[in-house]
């Protein structure tokens, strides 16, 4: 019996039950050799009782069932004793004893990094959440997250977009997908990364099973990056879990009137530390190769804005990363209405400027 299999089956046997399982792996060291036992051996444990022992039987009965369960589901289970499991993970406050993947786990050279947010979100949120995300990604970091709505989904998009890689924990199974609106998503990771769960395929969501994953999202990397969240949001649980696990935690500062970072602001008060542009995130991380190539880059970054011309200079110099109206932009420019929206349709195309509703704009601060 092959030891992801038989955890698979201990796992599922025993209703997922973490306390039952680790019990028996203090006694019989492998989750194959609790398979390899009759019911008559099991008995003479200490600590099975025969709910236990009649559960297990049944398990080796409907294992097949669940093994066609997961070849559907085009999942794999890793046992927390296979090689291939996140060493990192295994520091955890009740590091789980396996999960199944769809994709491709990094290997224990790359480095990772959690990216979480609340689901209700300012756009500077979002902005900062992608922008982070996305350069994080080009610098080699798997990007790991929970793929729900808000910050989270929108930096397993950022990590895409970059053509990087990135993880997605679930609180539910494979089969599920919550919101059903991810799916999509869900489907781009798995193709570009790895998509993973402590549940079987077909588990629905719960009322714990969002806060159990929070801790796998903490201990999948060195570092924890909360991009925006409210004071009592769940972000918070992942941090804690984060913490008690010695990660490193930062936080992006929001705007002191924003209900959507005050959980943000009260971390960055308690002495987390803050981020102000990308070099702070690697300098927390220890992360020296990069700190020498941003150097370099900067002078050429620099010379990108001399390549615009005079009224487009102008223009991006007007705006601010407040959202202003085009009628009021015009007033601060003196431009003819016709050449400043012509103006700004140019900045959209250089990605300097963003567009918003009812005619009004913003400068887009790009992340260095």
């Amino acid at each position: 019996m092959d030891e992801n299999l038989a955890m698979m089956w201990l796992t599922r046997s025993l209703g997922l039950n973490l306390k039952k399982v680790k019990h028996l792996l203090s006694v019989c060291q492998r989750a194959e050799q609790v398979y390899a036992m009759t019911a008559g051996q099991l008995r003479h444990l200490a600590g099975v009782d025969e709910t236990m022992v009649s559960a297990l039987e049944k398990g080796k009965q409907i294992l097949p069932a669940w093994q066609k369960e997961m070849e559907q589901a085009k999942v794999r289970y890793l046992s927390v004793y296979d090689p291939a499991f996140p060493q990192w993970l295994r520091e955890v406050y009740q590091p789980p004893v396996g999960l199944y993947v769809r994709g491709t786990f990094p290997c224990q050279q790359e480095q990772a990094i959690s990216m979480i947010g609340a689901r209700r979100c300012s756009r500077y949120g979002k902005d900062v959440a992608h922008q982070t995300a996305q350069a994080l990604a080009k610098d080699g970091f798997w990007i790991v997250s929970g793929m729900a709505e808000g910050i989270d989904s929108i930096c397993h998009e950022g990590a895409l977009d970059a053509g990087g890689n990135t993880i997605a924990v679930l609180g539910f199974g494979h089969n599920r997908c919550y919101p059903a609106s991810k799916r999509a998503l869900m489907e781009r990771i798995a193709g570009q990364g790895a998509v993973i769960s402590e549940y079987p395929p077909n588990h629905p969501a719960g009322k714990y099973t969002f806060p159990q994953r929070n801790r796998i999202i903490a201990g999948l990397s060195s570092g924890l990056i909360v991009v925006e969240a409210g004071k009592h949001s769940g972000t918070m649980i992942t941090v804690d879990f984060a913490l008690d696990a010695g990660r490193t935690v930062m936080a992006f500062p929001s705007n002191v009137t924003s209900r959507f970072g005050e959980g943000t602001n009260h971390l960055i008060q308690q002495g987390c530390p803050i981020i102000t542009c990308m070099e702070d995130i690697y300098i927390e991380l220890g992360h020296a190769p990069h700190l020498q190539t941003s150097k370099q880059e900067k002078p050429e970054k620099q010379d990108e804005q001399t390549d615009l011309s005079p009224q487009e200079m102008q223009v991006l110099q007007a705006l601010g990363e407040e959202e202003i109206a085009v009628e009021l932009l015009r007033e601060k420019t003196d431009l003819p209405m016709a050449q400043l929206k012509s103006v700004l349709t140019m900045l959209e195309i250089y990605g300097q400027v963003e567009r918003l509703p009812q005619e009004r704009y913003r400068k887009i601060r790009m992340m260095r």
